[in-house]
């Protein structure tokens, strides 16, 4: 889910995607296989489950390209490393950019909790990034902000 915000952030800071007027586009995506891994050396698998994604860009009267982004889990089950329950995956990640001839700004958000059968958090993801573009398609991260006791799949 990073690669694919970090994915359109490169496509939209090199001007490679044709921004529309169109309603947004939803996809699901088969998730399973991807692997949340956590700071004391443990991980997650999606053992089945699918993620929903929504995604709109649009123009505005200056040649502005705006895109926003969500993406949620839908009955996403989850092996851990360290034993044989199944656990749940909860919450979103959201991304959002404004782009225009001077450059622009992108705004990641992602926030999951790792739910066991009981319905309390065993682990979670907590980030937020904030990505500024210049004129020259040169991208920084202005802010980095991770807080979670693991980390979203990275392909």
């Amino acid at each position: 889910m990073a690669a694919a915000f970090l994915a359109t952030g490169a496509m939209l800071a090199a001007g490679s995607l044709t921004a529309s007027a169109s309603p947004g586009q939803t996809a699901r995506v088969d998730v399973t296989g991807a692997v949340f891994s956590c700071t004391d050396g443990s991980y997650y698998t999606v053992t089945s489950g699918d993620a929903l994604f929504l995604n709109h860009e649009s123009t505005d009267a200056n040649g502005g390209f705006h895109v926003t982004g969500t993406v949620a889990p839908r009955q996403v089950t989850l092996a851990f490393s360290g034993d044989a329950k199944t656990y749940y995956l909860a919450g979103a990640s959201w991304f959002g950019g404004n782009f225009g001839a001077g450059g622009g700004e992108m705004t990641d958000t992602e926030h999951f909790q790792i739910r066991a059968a009981s319905g309390g958090t065993v682990d979670d993801v907590s980030i937020v990034t904030h990505f500024t573009v210049n004129a020259n398609g040169d991208v920084t991260v202005s802010f980095d902000k991770e807080s979670g006791t693991c980390q979203p799949p990275q392909d």
